[in-house]
């Protein structure tokens, strides 16, 4: 397993490329802004789920295509957004949450915070509100209960994660892992690719999939199957380059697939 921190980076560049422990790709992780600075940390949370259209729980609850984080519309109110401006929920499903039910299986303690009108875990250490930049507020919030990982079982939309940052829960279903479901990165270093740098050393024509969001050589016979269906899809990346057979102490191991044309940790 690549080690969490430690390694020499290959040179100024793009980080939050992250090692997935179920296909062992390097994919990128850093779409949604996060409150907390950078983008959001799901390295450890479960996989969580919710019900859309619901006929029990509470309501109103959208996803901001922005930020990708949670937030709570059923007040007729949108929350500011840290990429700016208001959550943009216009794109997003309509999420009933299961609200001050003591009984209900699952994991409590997820509360509303009035100020961003996020969804954020209250059990951890206090998350940063998008609205101020201070601790999430609880005030006047219930108690909302999560499936994870499968409890209760729900047949909702999986995929949401626990930031640990910010505590916020956000999507994070855009990726797609060749082993099925998303890819899972836990235990993954903090990895930076040179990108769009002529200077940069190493193999060029590396380049980003838009569909799974890993990382492939586009300069092959094929551009190689994708997770997502089809081939992979190289529309908006920046030409990445990758250091081979270096000494001086950069982690070892990666290796090209030829089949698939990944890079992953061998």
């Amino acid at each position: 397993m690549p080690p969490t921190d430690g390694t020499t980076p290959l040179t100024a560049g793009q980080p939050n490329w992250r090692w997935c422990k179920k296909c062992q790709g390097i994919h990128f992780a850093g779409a949604a802004v996060c409150s907390a600075g950078g983008v959001h940390d799901h390295t450890l949370s479960g996989d969580y789920s919710l019900v859309q259209d619901g006929t029990t729980g509470q309501p109103g609850w959208r996803f901001c295509s922005k930020c990708q984080a949670l937030s709570y519309t059923g007040d007729g109110k949108i929350g500011p957004c840290k990429a700016g401006g208001l959550h943009d929920t216009s794109h997003s499903g309509r999420y009933t949450i299961e609200f001050s039910a003591s009984r209900a299986p699952g994991q409590d303690s997820w509360k509303f915070c009035k100020k961003c009108h996020g969804m954020h875990y209250s059990k951890d250490k206090p998350g940063v509100c998008q609205a101020d930049g201070l601790a999430h507020s609880v005030e006047g919030s219930g108690d909302y209960t999560l499936s994870l990982d499968g409890n209760p079982p729900n047949d909702g939309q999986d995929q949401w994660r626990w930031c640990r940052k910010c505590q916020l829960l956000c999507f994070d279903g855009y990726s797609a892992c060749s082993a099925g479901g998303p890819h899972i990165s836990d235990g993954s270093g903090n990895y930076t690719i040179a990108v769009d740098n002529p200077s940069a050393a190493g193999q060029t024509d590396w380049k980003w999939c838009n569909k799974c969001y890993g990382l492939s050589y586009s300069k092959s016979h094929s551009q190689g199957p994708c997770a997502r269906g089809g081939m992979h899809t190289h529309t908006g990346s920046g030409n990445y380059a990758v250091v081979a057979n270096d000494p001086t102490g950069r982690q070892p191991d990666w290796r090209w697939c030829f089949k698939c044309q990944l890079l992953w940790f061998n």
